[in-house]
């Protein structure tokens, strides 16, 4: 009888030291916070010179948890020698139009805000219109994740916030053949070509005149 009333207390005790650890690490679950792993998304400029191109820039929500409401927005500042000509959502009757201005007293730097329901997995991008005005050497522009309210869930992984925007130059593209600028060129090419052919001529006979 005294061996089973030891064995039930001993069952109690560690009954009783299980639902302790349980609600323990229950606490701990419920007060470690699930934020948001913002990440900055950037592609290259790629062009000729003087066009304009459509590149993707914004951010995603790589998780594990839901951004916060009203937190981080994103900077997006142009590379040197181009110009963001205009900056608008893929499906504006998805995504609510406009949701980028240009940053007072930065020209070239726009300021986007992120949709209140940023879920872990989302992507948040804008189509901008970049133009380019000019070829600069190792140019780059940046797509940064700020804080401007103070979100106060620190971000997992600060190192992926920002990515660089790179140009890319290609040589100008080929005048399509039957284009004006084409049919001048050829027909300068024919002149240039009847030009020193009739002065070869002139100079062969003056050459055979003096011969007389």
């Amino acid at each position: 009888m005294k061996r089973i009333r030891q064995r039930a207390a001993t069952a109690a005790v560690l009954l009783t030291a299980g639902l302790g650890l349980t609600a323990a690490q229950a606490h701990a679950g419920q007060a470690a916070p699930r934020t948001a792993d913002y990440q900055a998304i950037a592609h290259p400029v790629a062009g000729h010179l003087g066009e304009t191109v459509d590149v993707e820039l914004g951010v995603r929500n790589a998780g594990p948890g839901p951004a916060a409401t009203g937190g981080r927005a994103y900077e997006v500042t142009a590379p040197e020698g181009t110009t963001i000509v205009s900056a608008a959502a893929p499906d504006p009757a998805r995504d609510g139009g406009q949701r980028c201005a240009e940053s007072a007293g930065h020209s070239g730097t726009y300021l986007c805000t992120i949709g209140e329901e940023f879920a872990a997995g989302d992507r948040e991008t804008l189509r901008f219109r970049v133009r380019i005005d000019e070829k600069v050497e190792d140019a780059e522009g940046w797509v940064r994740v700020v804080d401007p309210d103070g979100d106060p869930d620190p971000d997992p992984d600060p190192g992926n916030d920002s990515a660089p925007i790179r140009v890319e130059v290609t040589d100008a593209a080929p005048t399509p053949r039957g284009h004006p600028a084409a049919a001048l060129s050829g027909t300068l090419l024919l002149a240039t070509t009847s030009g020193t052919a009739l002065s070869a001529g002139a100079i062969a006979l003056g050459m055979r005149r003096r011969e007389d």
